[in-house]
């Protein structure tokens, strides 16, 4: 490859994963509370039917997100070199996908409302295609800034971006302007967010230049890019069949419950991939080392996400009246079954961070051939009994992928499966116990209002689990593994654990 190598940092491994993770979580955090304020605020001040619109559009287009990455993001990270011409011409071809995508998401816009008998949603899906190119424009320096482990800048720019989002969100639906709040919430946040990764990049693309080639990256990219189409594919299947069956109320009220339910586990996994990528993509011709990586990232990860969605099932209905409203009461049994599928959704993470750190998207775009098509059959089945029927299909579609996950990543290549397993199991059963134990004390108090049932669940969830691990030394074990990746997340705890990572 020519020219200068890009992305090389000197510094220890351990430390550059510690301070990118510490600066990824402190953005992600302030990210979660402005999505958490935008689920709160925008549920009252919106009807269901408004956020159906959306989401039926999104389904269908939204696919456009995924194909104007091209998988190029994570192969320019993945790469053990990467020169200035190559990043280049990456973002020239990131940047004509996002120009075409955006052409034919405003051409399908009449065909997409015809297609749910919805007249308005073609000017919805004209104006939210816009937001493909703006997101293309940015995706290589976004990818710069990951790879060079830079990540406290481009945590600034992804929490700019919802903030402006959310604020013209809110002045839009105060003045009455229905679904096009959530349309002004998707462009501002995606201009506000793109024009701050590409300033944190300083770097200005050069000219395109033919005799340099971006194969190898585009041979990376396009095995990712499949198996993300139909992951896509499945993650919306459910929306746009509800939406056909019926309507944009039910539509609204499905998307929303499964936004609440995925916004801990897309939040815990978007800093969790920004570091684990690129850490064991260096790491992966060192066996000793990449397992040690690869099951103390799963590890954080898991009792991180798991006990929020186990407690999120066991108290579904007062979670949903207290985040979103009584008239959102009804979608609460669907959100404790999706709830539960997302626990599974989680734990196939790692699995991911495998095929692509070890180059083997071709074992992924396979795998997710071969599962993806048993998740939309149990979505669609499910969704003839409604929307909860849809998310019965869905954990039960998850909870059967994510056994078959490991098998297929240990089969094809040396990562620890079976440790990944257990580590698994123990984190499902643990806080699963602890969960129960608190939806059986707060069925016993509904009486009291769901802000004093959902503190006496969380104290009950939490002397369950400590219980068990007083009893349990492998519990132990893990909680010691968060402990220290929440010392690692301070500057002083990185400088002192570097010397042993």
């Amino acid at each position: 490859m020519s020219g200068t190598s890009v992305g090389t940092d000197p510094a220890p491994l351990g430390r550059q994963a510690a301070r990118g993770g510490a600066a990824t979580m402190g953005g992600q955090l302030l990210k979660v509370g402005v999505q958490a304020v935008s689920i709160v605020v925008l549920a009252r001040l919106l009807a269901p039917e408004a956020f159906g619109y959306l989401a039926m559009v999104l389904a269908l287009v939204g696919v456009a997100e995924t194909v104007r990455d091209f998988g190029l993001a994570n192969a320019a990270v993945q790469a053990k070199t990467l020169s200035d011409a190559e990043r280049d011409n990456l973002f020239w071809l990131n940047t004509l996908i996002g120009a075409v995508l955006t052409g034919a998401g405003i051409a399908c816009a009449p065909l997409v409302a015809a297609f749910y008998g919805q007249p308005e949603l073609a000017d919805v899906t004209r104006w939210v295609s816009l937001s493909f190119l703006l997101n293309a424009v940015a995706t290589q320096h976004r990818a710069s800034l990951v790879r060079g482990m830079r990540l406290g800048a481009a945590a600034v720019a992804d929490v700019a971006g919802p903030v402006a989002g959310l604020c013209v969100a809110i002045l839009v639906a105060v003045a009455g302007g229905g679904y096009w709040a959530l349309v002004a919430q998707q462009l501002v946040g995606a201009f506000v967010m793109s024009v701050g990764v590409i300033a944190a990049g300083r770097w200005v693309p050069g000219l395109p230049r033919r005799d340099v080639s971006v194969r190898p990256f585009v041979r990376y990219g396009s095995n990712l890019l499949g198996a993300q189409l139909l992951g896509y594919a499945t993650r919306n299947i459910d929306t746009a069949i509800l939406g056909v069956r019926f309507g944009a109320g039910v539509a609204g009220l499905y998307s929303r419950v499964y936004q609440l339910m995925a916004l801990p586990i897309r939040q815990a996994t978007w800093p969790a991939n920004r570091v684990a990528l690129p850490v064991l993509s260096r790491v992966h011709d060192d066996p000793v080392r990449y397992r040690e990586f690869l099951l103390f990232g799963q590890t954080i990860l898991l009792h991180t996400i798991v006990p929020a969605l186990m407690l999120a099932a066991a108290l579904a209905g007062p979670v949903v009246d207290v985040v979103l409203g009584e008239r959102w009461s009804s979608a609460a049994p669907a959100f404790a079954i999706l709830a539960v599928g997302g626990v599974f959704e989680a734990a196939g993470f790692a699995p991911g961070w495998v095929f692509q750190s070890a180059g083997r998207t071709g074992a992924l775009l396979r795998f997710t051939l071969v599962t993806r098509p048993v998740v939309v059959l149990a979505i669609g089945g499910g969704s003839f009994f409604g929307m909860t029927g849809a998310a019965l299909g869905y954990a039960a579609s998850t909870a059967v992928v994510w056994p078959l996950g490991l098998w297929w990543v240990g089969r094809v290549t040396e990562a620890p499966a079976r440790a990944l397993f257990w580590n698994g199991v123990r984190a499902f059963v643990s806080h699963g116990v602890g969960a129960a134990a608190a939806g059986l004390v707060a069925s016993r108090l509904a009486d009291l209002g769901s802000w004093p049932t959902l503190a006496v669940g969380l104290f009950v969830w939490a002397g369950a689990v400590a219980l068990q691990a007083l009893l349990w030394r492998r519990l132990r074990t893990d909680l010691g593994v968060l402990l220290r990746g929440a010392r690692l997340l301070s500057r002083k705890g990185a400088a002192r654990e570097s010397s042993r990572t």
